[in-house]
């Protein structure tokens, strides 16, 4: 018992085993204080997803039209015509189209047969997006069944005469002459595709990481060998074949496991390589500032990334703190390229054009700081390159980096 407690004491004085400790109290703390910050009041933020409504039957269904958009607890966004409405909810824009079909107003007064209004939904989205939009078109169908009772009982009222207390009795068999008609747009059949984005975010993230870490230790060790420029760049060569292998390893166990893509395994696959070396130089590039500290800057990143993309709650429900911050993240392109490359949608070239800049940018950042750090006169980076490290390599994780000066 003495030898294990003793070991037990030599484990807790090795930096390596702190670092550690910190690391997974940090994830607690990022963790818990993102997503719960970032998931707060998120049922009362539901308001803020956009809907729109296409009034096809002109100015005899404007009333109806207005007393919708009026009672909806939602954003309602304008759209003129199908064509445009459609291209919003393509573009997520909107999450589902109401359109009162042409004639509605003058079937809603034949008493012989129902009359239907569309629903349009792009399942191309999070799970939470198709729950919350089958309970709008719910909500709306007994609405309108509501306001086209009341127009049939004053119909029949000013043009017969009948007594209230008859029409009342009428009204109860037009409560339910409304029926929604519902189109899915890009449907998904399997669960399991929609969970792909979130998929990717997660496991490139956090595979970016651990290599970054690995590299940042391997790259300490390397100081009094190599110069920084040349580890610099083996890092990133290092990146550019990883970034190769593990997308082809992801794309390849997606179409083993069923999952397809629009345009083809090989565009699934290329754009996993693009998302998987632009994690790898954010995940880069926090080492590069920080030293070995840059892993707690990424343990945070990892939440963050995963809150800001869309891949488990559409972005337009999150604080807008946390929205604004989506905007200058990778993983917010990378699910929405996913979104459409997997479930459908209006292509990737917007997404792949910010990815690109992401990556590119974090790249060329890296290439200044190294850039700056050796202008600087030379003292302990100096000392570092030109004698080897005194310290063991289990106690790197509790040193400043040789690569941060």
């Amino acid at each position: 018992m003495k030898s294990i407690f003793h070991t037990s004491l030599l484990f807790m004085r090795n930096g390596a085993t702190i670092v550690g400790l910190i690391t997974a109290v940090l994830f607690q703390v990022f963790f818990n204080f993102i997503w719960l910050s970032g998931y707060d009041q998120v049922n009362a933020r539901m308001t803020q997803l956009a809907v729109t409504i296409v009034n096809e039957d002109g100015n005899e269904a404007e009333p109806v039209a207005k007393s919708l958009a009026t009672n909806l607890d939602f954003e309602i966004k304008p759209s003129g015509s199908m064509e445009e409405a459609r291209q919003l909810l393509t573009d997520r824009d909107v999450y589902m189209i109401i359109e009162i079909p042409s004639g509605f107003m003058q079937r809603a007064g034949d008493l012989s047969r129902p009359v239907s209004v569309k629903y349009v939904m792009n399942e191309s989205n999070v799970a939470t997006v198709k729950s919350v939009m089958q309970t709008v078109s719910a909500q709306v169908t007994a609405a309108l069944n509501r306001e086209v009772q009341q127009n049939s009982i004053h119909h029949m009222l000013d043009q017969s005469g009948m007594a209230a207390e008859q029409a009342n009795v009428l009204a109860q068999g037009l409560s339910s002459r409304v029926e929604a008609d519902v189109e899915r747009v890009n449907p998904v059949q399997n669960f399991a595709f929609s969970m792909v984005p979130m998929l990717i975010v997660t496991a490139t993230f956090t595979g970016a990481m651990l290599l970054g870490m690995n590299l940042q230790k391997v790259s300490g060790e390397l100081s009094s060998k190599t110069g920084k420029w040349e580890r610099f760049w083996a890092r990133n060569m290092i990146n550019l074949g990883a970034a190769f292998i593990v997308s082809l390893v992801g794309a390849s166990m997606m179409h083993l496991m069923g999952v397809s893509s629009v345009d083809g395994w090989w565009m699934l696959w290329l754009f996993q390589w693009l998302i998987t070396l632009t994690f790898l130089f954010v995940a880069q590039l926090s080492l590069l500032l920080l030293g070995n500290a840059g892993a707690w800057l990424n343990s945070a990143l990892l939440p963050l990334l995963m809150l800001t993309s869309g891949s488990t709650i559409p972005r337009d429900v999150l604080p807008d703190f946390y929205q604004q911050i989506g905007h200058y993240l990778p993983a917010t392109y990378a699910v929405e390229g996913m979104m459409n490359l997997v479930l459908g949608g209006n292509g990737i070239h917007r997404d792949v054009l910010l990815l690109t800049v992401i990556g590119t940018s974090t790249l060329v950042l890296g290439v200044l700081y190294t850039w700056i750090r050796r202008s600087v006169p030379a003292r302990s980076d100096m000392s570092l390159e030109s004698k080897p490290a005194e310290t063991p390599a289990v106690m790197a994780g509790n040193l400043p980096s040789p690569d941060h000066g």
